[in-house]
């Protein structure tokens, strides 16, 4: 169902800048017009905590009146170090005192905390000192990334200073291929229009993001980012068309790898066919959703992950986790050798719960593959869907 029904309204216009318009209190926006929109929620966890509580620290750390602040405690979660568990404690106080929503119980990463614990409303503003804070781009929220240091000023005048990005829309159609997932429909746009998309705000729409569940609409948008959009969010059909367009029929996309040193760099998943692995990682904030865990059990199920493998799967949430376990899910990815973590991002930061050495090969669901992303700089990552590192981890090879 559109979001659009789905929140009971209709919407005839330019979606984007309409919503900024709002946001800025002004009867329209233009392309690279210099503005200030009011942000309705702020966002921050304890990976970007230090560098900004530093900066904020040399000020009186004021908080604006009315600002709505989520944080999570999902990066080094429980405490791996003695610095990180300090931090944790930091976070609490500042929180308690500043009247900010913490969540630090291990109930997951931020942006699933964030869509199972708030109201996400089409138009919504939202800032966050996170890379992929666009996933809740998936409920027609336009939310952008912001530095650590750049949340600063957010927090202290509950306004986002921002130059209005031109718009690319990107029609999906079509129906996925069986052994194609929503996430490699993300990583083909990544590799096939990376550049093109750079910088942009992408609006997304088409027949095949009608019908797809919001799980595989927030893989979509939790991975554009890594092409250096501003913004990705998907809007209804009855919205009126903005900027350069890009049609894609996603029947024709075939399971696809990111392949190192950056998410851009795509290759078809067969073109690696027979690529030894030795970890394959599931889950975190681009593929940790129920969706993505009942198609590794389903792929696991009588099965046992190869030998020379290790295989890490991390809910993207505590509520996540509880329905793995209702539905034998979990008890499925045990019997099969895999490891199960708490809930939040798992190994991806590169700061503990699977961390790799520089002979590792790894197929992963997490967001980047950059040399030492997660562990040693010399260990190849290969960013894959949920079923083709599942299938990996089985064979012990890729495809």
């Amino acid at each position: 169902m559109p979001f659009s029904e789905a929140k009971g309204m209709v919407i005839i216009m330019k979606y984007f800048m309409h919503s900024l318009a709002k946001a800025a209190s002004l009867s329209e926006v233009v392309a690279r017009q210099e503005i200030s929109v009011k942000a309705d929620l702020i966002l921050g966890h304890d990976g970007t905590w230090p560098k900004m509580l530093s900066v904020w620290k040399q000020g009186e750390c004021r908080m604006a009146e009315g600002n709505k602040v989520l944080i999570t405690v999902d990066h080094a979660f429980p405490a791996p170090t003695v610095q990180s568990r300090a931090l944790q404690q930091e976070i609490a106080e500042v929180c308690k005192e500043k009247k900010c929503q913490l969540y630090n119980h291990g109930e997951g990463v931020l942006h699933q905390v964030v869509a199972e614990n708030v109201d996400i409303q089409p138009g919504m503003i939202i800032v966050g000192a996170d890379g992929h804070v666009a996933t809740s781009g998936a409920f027609g929220a336009l939310a952008f990334s912001v530095s650590p240091e750049g949340l600063v000023p957010v927090l202290e005048t509950g306004n986002y200073q921002l130059k209005v990005p031109d718009v690319v829309t990107i029609y999906l159609d079509g129906e996925l291929k069986p052994e194609t997932m929503a996430r490699d429909v993300a990583i083909y746009i990544l590799g096939t229009y990376g550049q093109e998309i750079k910088g942009k705000a992408i609006a997304l729409r088409g027949s095949f993001l009608e019908k797809a569940s919001i799980d595989s609409r927030m893989t979509i948008c939790n991975l554009l980012p890594e092409a250096g959009v501003v913004t990705a969010f998907i809007v209804s059909k009855d919205s009126e068309e903005e900027g350069t367009v890009i049609n894609i029929s996603v029947d024709s996309i075939e399971p696809m790898v990111a392949v190192p040193p950056e998410p851009t760099s795509v290759s078809p998943l067969k073109d690696l066919a027979g690529k030894r692995i030795s970890v394959a990682i599931v889950g975190g904030c681009s593929a940790g959703r129920l969706e993505d865990m009942m198609v590794v059990a389903d792929v696991l199920k009588g099965q046992t992950v190869h030998p020379e493998v290790t295989l890490i799967v991390t809910p993207a949430s505590g509520k996540i986790a509880n329905k793995m376990d209702q539905m034998g899910l979990t008890s499925i990815l045990r019997s099969s050798g895999a490891v199960i973590m708490p809930p939040g991002c798992g190994p991806c930061p590169g700061m503990h719960f699977g961390v790799l050495s520089s002979t590792d090969v790894a197929i992963t669901t997490t967001i980047r593959n950059s040399p030492g992303r997660i562990g040693a700089k010399e260990a190849e990552i290969y960013l894959a869907s949920p079923l083709s590192v599942a299938r990996a981890a089985i064979k012990g090879v890729i495809g």
